[in-house]
């Protein structure tokens, strides 16, 4: 069942009725929303598009879709066996100021609204997943950096500055708990030795799309996509599955996996409710920031009545 129609608008409407003179902005229906940007389906009899918009209070997201256009002109041209955005340009105002951005409309429902059951079905989301993997870390990082891709060390340019920021506002116990899992990372070489690939960035039950069929269909929303360490998409498929589900997805992908992946991806997992405290606070405001905190606590007292080492397992 459709969202019903918002208004868009006024230059996202003019913007839109030059892209593609037979779409219908008025009748834009809702489709989803991340920390930075809103994303409306527009119907059009050319095929319906997805309009992305940044956020009022995360203007910073602007630059994300900039990147993620340029990006998407390379990522559709590889083989990749699920659709991803098309035809995705950016969306000006009539001063010529970019003021979002448009895509043909990807189909399926997210995996997260979609449950899967069954042995044979886990077996064939795995596969599909793996083959996606494999096919975005194969493409050839000097062709994304042209597209506009960064590269990034992800303690150095991206945890390491948010743990900084996270830790003083935390409790005593969740504090411990954060900076022992940090101090473990660190002391194991922390991602300055990984490998750098292109990865999604961002990967999870939201921007995975199913069919009725169980199969995956598409992968949406590459606006963090980055040239940096693969394990941080293998610690996105943990947002949704168990630590199995993972080992079969590794079984099927083509790429390499070395030694130290395990150990990254626990990390990555284990501290994603930074995230929440600090990028939520901002997209969506002070409670996603609680609930930021409030999961980070439960993760240490979860580990604490284990008393496991600060990440030695992976928190679900």
């Amino acid at each position: 069942m459709r969202s019903p129609t918002v208004s868009l608008p006024a230059p996202v409407i003019e913007a839109v009725r030059s892209l593609d003179a037979s779409a219908r902005p008025e009748r834009a229906s809702w489709l989803g929303e991340g920390y930075g940007a809103a994303a409306y389906r527009v119907p059009s009899r050319s095929g319906d598009w997805a309009v992305r918009l940044p956020k009022p209070r995360s203007p910073w997201a602007l630059g994300d879709l900039e990147r993620e256009v340029r990006l998407l002109e390379l990522i559709e041209r590889a083989p990749l066996a699920v659709i991803v955005p098309r035809e995705a340009t950016l969306l000006r105002d009539a001063a010529g100021a970019s003021i979002g951005t448009a895509h043909r409309l990807v189909p399926g429902e997210p995996l997260a609204e979609h449950p899967v059951h069954g042995r044979a079905e886990r077996e064939r989301l795995a596969g599909d997943i793996a083959r996606f993997l494999s096919t975005l870390h194969a493409i050839p990082v000097r062709e994304a950096t042209r597209h506009g891709a960064r590269e990034r060390d992800l303690w150095r340019d991206e945890y390491a500055p948010l743990l900084e920021e996270v830790l003083p506002q935390l409790r005593p116990r969740s504090r411990e708990w954060l900076r022992g899992v940090a101090d473990e990372f660190v002391a194991a070489g922390a991602s300055s030795a990984a490998p750098r690939v292109l990865v999604h960035g961002d990967l999870s039950g939201h921007h995975l799309l199913m069919d009725n069929e169980g199969a995956l269909t598409g992968v949406i929303d590459f606006a963090d996509a980055l040239i940096a360490d693969p394990a941080i998409d293998f610690a996105g498929i943990l947002n949704d599955f168990p630590w199995p589900f993972l080992e079969r997805v590794w079984r099927r992908y083509a790429g390499v996996l070395d030694e130290g992946v395990r150990q990254r991806v626990r990390f990555y997992i284990a501290v994603a409710p930074i995230y929440r405290v600090v990028h939520g606070a901002l997209g969506r405001g002070p409670e996603e920031r609680i609930a930021g905190m409030r999961q980070i606590a439960a993760r240490a007292a979860a580990a604490g009545a284990r008393g496991a080492r600060p990440g030695t397992r992976t928190p679900r």
